[in-house]
């Protein structure tokens, strides 16, 4: 079970259907085409959901959550230029989500259960 504090794009890299559950047993199902781009708003507070695969392909989707305004970039990675914030000099190989650099904090894409 999982929560979105912010605004977000999701993009649909492979398209698919995934059934999303929330913790009062509820559940909805939310269909992605590929190449298809959907804007969605912060989660209502205190609420928690889970987004699952039943199906037999993978649905692979790359979401982008906005940062709030004035919030900080915590974690944020820098190069060795000296300046302590991050450059665009080309030592700097990544881009960012939430503060950190992509490949920092990438997890594996929703896959299909078995059986």
């Amino acid at each position: 079970m999982h929560r979105h504090d912010r605004f977000r794009v999701i993009v649909a890299l492979q398209g698919g259907v995934l059934k999303k559950t929330e913790e009062d047993g509820s559940q909805s199902d939310l269909v992605f085409e590929t190449g298809k781009a959907y804007y969605l708003p912060p989660d209502p507070p205190n609420e928690l959901h889970a987004d699952i695969n039943e199906g037999h392909v993978d649905v692979v989707v790359m979401v982008c959550e906005f940062k709030n305004e004035g919030e900080p970039a915590t974690g944020a990675k820098t190069c060795s230029c000296g300046d302590g914030v991050e450059c665009s000099c080309p030592k700097f190989t990544g881009f960012r989500l939430e503060g950190n650099r992509a490949s920092d904090n990438w997890q594996p894409p929703t896959t299909k259960r078995d059986g």
